[in-house]
């Protein structure tokens, strides 16, 4: 005979849509994260020695059950169609024919608040995922009485992990897509693609690292990081020949200039060791692994229970923003590492804002096209020093060795468009020093 009788409202669920099976509506991920924080702690109360679970068909009403079954350590859930046809009396009946001490019951409104005031005479409504523990009577003719009950709970703070799951699943297809369309065409719009979905990834993942279990940052870092490595010459080559092709254009190089050719010879080594280091037995099983891990962002514990807020992700940003400001201002221009880096951080930067901007908000944003613009300048003045550093490199190999003299023109082109960008960007960097200037001022005096 049943003892306790616990009845549960199913959790927050997808809105209703039209021409859509109602039964098939899904929990949201808000809704799923609170209640695997809040019902271990709520059904902790039972004694779950002789209990049974019993679910509406509908699949957040199971969702919610499979969520409590967890939580008591019981492995099977009965479906009772009663549940979701709101009979009360056929779910009474088979209420009265259990043995089971402990029932978990996970239904709808208004059944489950018309059961309730049945029971109890009173009513008592039950809000999405709220619980309700009735002590039964060893005597029909007596009424239930109310051992307890757990609010709902509130799904505010879990509401930003799914836009944020949502959003890195959407980067991790497109890094898989990625990935295969390379393989399938090495070209250099899917090489740039792949790497662009790579970095992309690679900072998304920064970002939330503080709060993204280690396994999985580790994991995924590992590889996404060995396959930006693996082609970072074969994009530096590409961009080389691009910018040689462009002097071919332009008439700096002869239209029957070999160095064209040299340069795909060049591209055509670059990419066999590329493809054979991905096709080797480590790197296939590295990247499945990351490939396994990466489409399910996998938070911290801690982060599960408690949850985050937009204002949380909103913190994070700012600080990193901070030390990018921080780390532009005054930058050693001349130093190509140093700008790499700090062209490298603009990206993170741009891709986090642009990826996230539904939890970080309008302004914040909008931060992305502004990065965007910040590396691109730098990109400018990193590609140049790259290109004048590979045309000296190559001028000494001897694949190379019939277009030493047009390797010369290049790097002197190269060595002009270092001089400009430097000049330019000198010059927005005083313009920006003297405008702050005027702005403390200003503020001194008000």
């Amino acid at each position: 005979m049943v003892k306790t009788l616990v009845l549960v409202r199913h959790g927050d669920a997808e809105p209703a849509v039209d021409g859509v099976d109602g039964a098939l509506r899904n929990l949201t991920h808000a809704g799923i994260l609170a209640l695997e924080a809040a019902y271990p702690v709520t059904f902790a109360r039972l004694d779950a020695t002789d209990s049974a679970v019993w679910s509406s068909p509908a699949v957040r009403a199971l969702q919610t059950a499979e969520i409590a079954a967890r939580a008591m350590g019981v492995s099977d859930i009965e479906i009772h169609q009663s549940l979701y046809d709101q009979d009360i009396d056929a779910f009474l009946s088979e209420l009265n024919a259990s043995k089971v001490q402990t029932i978990v019951v996970v239904g709808h409104v208004p059944f489950m608040d018309h059961l309730v005031e049945r029971l109890l005479g009173q009513p008592h409504p039950l809000e999405k995922g709220g619980v309700i523990a009735l002590g039964m009577p060893d005597d029909p003719a007596q009424s239930p009485s109310l051992l307890w009950f757990a609010d709902a709970p509130d799904t505010f703070r879990w509401e930003a992990l799914g836009t944020v799951d949502a959003a890195v699943a959407h980067v991790a297809q497109k890094l898989d897509d990625a990935m295969s369309a390379f393989l399938v065409s090495s070209d250099e719009a899917n090489l740039l693609e792949l790497r662009q979905a790579v970095r992309r990834m690679r900072s998304i993942y920064a970002f939330l690292g503080p709060w993204q279990s280690s396994k999985q940052n580790e994991c995924t870092e590992k590889a996404l990081k060995g396959m930006q490595s693996a082609t970072n010459r074969l994009r530096t080559i590409d961009i080389f020949s691009d910018t040689v092709d462009d002097l071919v254009e332009a008439g700096e190089l002869g239209n029957n200039s070999l160095l064209p050719m040299a340069c795909a010879k060049e591209r055509q080594l670059e990419l066999e060791s590329v493809l054979a280091l991905y096709k080797k037995k480590r790197t296939r099983n590295l990247l499945k692994k990351a490939r396994k891990m990466y489409p399910s962002f996998k938070w911290r514990k801690s982060v599960r229970a408690a949850g985050l807020s937009e204002a949380d992700f909103q913190r994070r940003f700012d600080e990193e923003m901070d030390a990018l400001d921080g780390s532009l201002f005054g930058l050693d221009l001349t130093d190509a590492h140093v700008v790499s880096c700090a062209r490298r951080n603009a990206k993170e930067v741009h891709y986090v804002a642009s990826r996230l901007g539904m939890v970080l908000g309008p302004e914040r944003a909008q931060m992305s096209s502004y990065m965007d613009e910040i590396q691109n300048e730098l990109g400018s003045l990193s590609i140049a020093s790259e290109n004048q550093r590979l045309a000296h490199e190559f001028s000494k190999s001897p694949r190379f060795r019939g277009v030493r003299a047009d390797l010369g023109v290049v790097a002197r082109d190269q060595a002009e468009v270092v001089s400009a960008t430097l000049s330019g960007l000198r010059h927005r960097e005083a313009r920006a020093s003297k405008g702050k200037a005027g702005k403390k001022d200003m503020d001194s005096k008000n």
